[in-house]
């Protein structure tokens, strides 16, 4: 097979991602990463899950292991000046598809796993696309956010496809419902929170049960101590703390309940581009 594989490391767990071209099955598996090595025997014990498929080919996501057959090197975890690079420009993708025609499209399905990063960690929004093929709409929009050679970007330590629905507002969960504009708004949130805390999303020990959300604005209504919190990598950014509280704030705004309350992602870009004065 040919392909590309990258790493990308959150809170210090690393995560493989492999690229295949469906014109590959005559060629064979190359790493591009020169530290990084993945025999056969490694990627067949590993976990794999299809990312999204194009007229590119296939973007698989390969979980390695860290015991005696996975890759034992890692990436430090990303600073906080990446991390508002990436927030930044996937706010400005988002606002991109709700504004570039009257008919207000949305999004639909905004999670980590769909933003990818190139090599200077410039976001692009992927799986878009998808839900306008449905209906039957042009691809002339989905073109904007088509990057090859782009690698995906894991924001929580470790991923779980049965994740997905925590990343859906309240109210899209709810059978028959349609997806909008401001459901896409609190899935955006969802993602501010995984870059702020490296935490999964969903309930888990680590969570105290609760989804990130939930554990957040509790921190927040009880004054807790933000170290609680956020990701550890970050507290040595001290010259980052009102940025990062600002952009908490942002994200619990995105994740609030009622929609109408949610506030649009033109509101939520400006915010955030914002933020590099405070």
């Amino acid at each position: 097979m040919e392909g590309n594989t990258g790493k990308e490391t959150f809170g210090g767990s690393d995560v493989t991602v492999t690229q295949v071209s469906e014109e590959g099955q005559k060629g064979k598996f190359v790493a591009l990463d020169e530290g990084f090595a993945l025999e056969l025997e490694d990627l067949l014990r590993a976990s794999a899950y299809v990312v999204g498929k194009s007229r590119s080919g296939i973007v698989y996501q390969v979980v390695a292991g860290r015991g005696s057959g996975g890759p034992a090197n890692t990436l430090p975890p990303l600073s906080w000046a990446a991390r508002l690079k990436i927030a930044q420009g996937t706010a400005r993708g988002l606002m991109h598809i709700h504004e570039c025609s009257p008919r207000k499209y949305a999004h639909g399905n905004i999670k980590s796993s769909k933003i990818l990063l190139d090599e200077d960690l410039q976001p692009y929004i992927s799986g878009f696309g998808l839900s306008r093929l449905v209906s039957g709409a042009s691809k002339s929009t989905n073109a904007a956010f088509k990057k090859q050679n782009s690698t995906q970007v894991i924001v929580s330590p470790k991923y779980s496809a049965s994740s997905s629905v925590i990343y859906m507002a309240p109210e899209a969960r709810v059978s028959g419902s349609k997806f909008t504009q401001k459901s896409d708004v609190y899935s955006y949130g969802i993602v501010l929170l995984e870059i702020l805390t490296a935490r999964l999303p969903d309930g888990g020990p680590d969570n105290e049960g609760k989804c990130l959300e939930s554990l957040v604005r509790k921190v927040f209504r009880d004054e807790r101590p933000l170290s609680e919190i956020i990701d550890p990598a970050l507290l040595h950014e001290v010259h980052a703390k009102t940025q990062v509280i600002a952009m908490f704030h942002i994200a619990l705004n995105c994740t609030e309940l009622d929609p109408e309350v949610r506030p649009r992602m033109r509101m939520v870009s400006e915010s955030l581009e914002r933020i590099k004065s405070q």
